[in-house]
């Protein structure tokens, strides 16, 4: 059977952070936006993490910069990895910063999105993204993945997103 259309010759699959540290805080790697129109930033904590930590998405010109705070959405799944309503996401809460709980954080799923257009704080328009996660935790690391959809310009094999 041929298959018409391959999710990963439409969408940007990015492997951002393995193993970040929710007790010394991190940013994870960059997403350069300049190809697609929306990212889905899923974020899985191991089941060691403890206490509360805020993240926030930040934009900037070049790779590695964070030049300012974007706007963008959250939702966090009813239940642990594997467990029934795992795959049952909150409903879309809008901020700046969230500030998480450890909670929603260990051996689950949560989902951060936002748009290329959102990398425009105070009228400048940004390439780049990444997560910040702040040392406020304790313990427990969390790895990360972005999907990136709607692309500009579709190719059987798509250019590098992640800088």
């Amino acid at each position: 059977m041929a298959v018409k259309n391959r999710f990963s010759e439409s969408h940007g699959i990015l492997g951002l952070t393995i193993d970040g540290s929710w007790n010394a805080g991190f940013y994870s790697d960059s997403i350069d936006m300049s190809k697609y129109n929306h990212a889905c930033v899923i974020i899985m904590g191991d089941a060691s993490v403890t206490d509360n930590a805020v993240i926030t998405v930040v934009a900037g010109n070049t790779a590695g910069s964070e030049s300012a705070a974007i706007t963008f959405t959250y939702r966090t799944s009813g239940a642990d990895v594997g467990s029934a309503s795992s795959d049952v996401f909150s409903a879309a809460t809008s901020a700046a910063t969230w500030t998480t709980t450890a909670a929603t954080i260990a051996s689950q799923v949560s989902l951060i999105e936002f748009e290329a257009a959102d990398l425009n704080p105070a009228g400048t328009q940004y390439r780049y993204a990444r997560v910040s996660v702040s040392d406020a935790g304790s313990a427990g690391t969390v790895d990360i993945v972005a999907v990136l959809s709607e692309p500009r310009y579709m190719e059987a094999i798509m250019d590098t997103a992640e800088a």
